[in-house]
């Protein structure tokens, strides 16, 4: 706790340029002109730099003792709480993350022109070379000519 008090006690030198004889645990916040504001700014303060986060109500404070035991007590918590587990249905294994980064993107579209060369989109491996494929048969075209005798 004495360490606490001591980056507690640090801080209010820094920041509101009081004497250190001045800062002792059982300085009233009166004494040392603290007032509400001031000790808001300083529990923000103290969240930064304790990385804790203060509850929703700060509780009244009288001595700068008081403070230090409210930050001990947030830090404890802090250091208690187990990590936060990730669920197994969603966590993917090492293996299936390496697998998909190894692997290129697929090409999503392609360009074919009338000769039956198809390139893939740009940003695949293949998109440096193009590959020749049978162009799809054509269907002849009926003429007109053609369907008037049939009827």
């Amino acid at each position: 706790m004495t360490m606490t008090f001591d980056r507690i006690r640090a801080m209010i030198i820094r920041d509101f340029e009081l004497p250190p004889e001045r800062l002792q645990r059982d300085t009233l916040l009166e004494e040392i002109e603290l007032d509400s504001l001031a000790i808001t700014e300083l529990v923000f303060q103290i969240e930064d730099e304790f990385k804790i986060t203060a509850e929703d109500k700060i509780p009244p404070f009288k001595t700068l003792g008081d403070i230090a035991d409210y930050v001990s007590r947030l830090v404890a918590e802090r250091d208690a709480k187990p990590a936060p587990k990730r669920a197994a249905a969603k966590a993917k294994p090492a293996s299936v993350t390496k697998a998909r980064a190894a692997k290129p993107p697929r090409a999503r579209a392609a360009i074919t022109n009338g000769a039956g060369v198809v390139k893939p989109a740009v940003g695949t491996k293949r998109a440096a070379r193009a590959r020749v494929v049978d162009a799809p048969p054509r269907k002849p075209k009926r003429s007109s000519a053609r369907g008037a005798r049939a009827r």
